[in-house]
């Protein structure tokens, strides 16, 4: 597993793509894995362990990938986000509007995409009320993700 792994990081990208593949088609074997990852020396490893743990689902990812992603760069940050919405469970709320209320201080797509999965994990209320009374940049992502989510609810439920 370890071989896979560090593979993430391979200069051949069929070998990355392959590595990324094994962990995948290996499910929960991968998990721990995976989250010992997170904290790996390459910034390449931690943000594509952050992306996989997401294809897992497994909500036990949702505080060691939170934990990741309060420190890093855009890459993990951004895979760390879209990771959290992906897992699906209540338990990323929290850390989802932390980011969206990180304001200036985290980039737009990283605030954004944490956004977005609020909204698609029933959170748009919470959205909306960040709406009110916040920081231009909370506003201008709330209001952002909202329009694109209700434009995809409109559009999906006329079909």
């Amino acid at each position: 597993m370890q071989q896979h792994i560090d593979n993430l990081n391979h200069p051949n990208l069929r070998q990355r793509l392959e590595a990324a593949a094994a962990l995948a088609s290996a499910g929960q074997a991968s998990f721990d894995p995976l989250v010992a990852a997170l904290d790996h020396e390459s910034v390449e490893v931690r943000w594509r362990a952050a992306a996989a743990l997401g294809w897992l689902g497994d909500a036990r990812a949702i505080q060691p990938l939170a934990r990741r992603g309060a420190n890093e760069g855009y890459e993990v940050k951004y895979n760390v986000t879209w990771a959290l919405g992906q897992i699906g469970d209540a338990a990323a709320i929290e850390p989802l509007l932390q980011i969206v209320h990180a304001g200036e201080a985290e980039s737009p797509d990283v605030r954004y995409n944490a956004a977005l999965a609020l909204a698609r994990l029933g959170q748009a209320e919470a959205l909306r009320g960040s709406l009110l009374g916040s920081a231009e940049a909370v506003y201008r992502v709330a209001h952002a993700a909202l329009a694109a989510y209700d434009y995809s609810i409109t559009k999906f439920n006329s079909l």
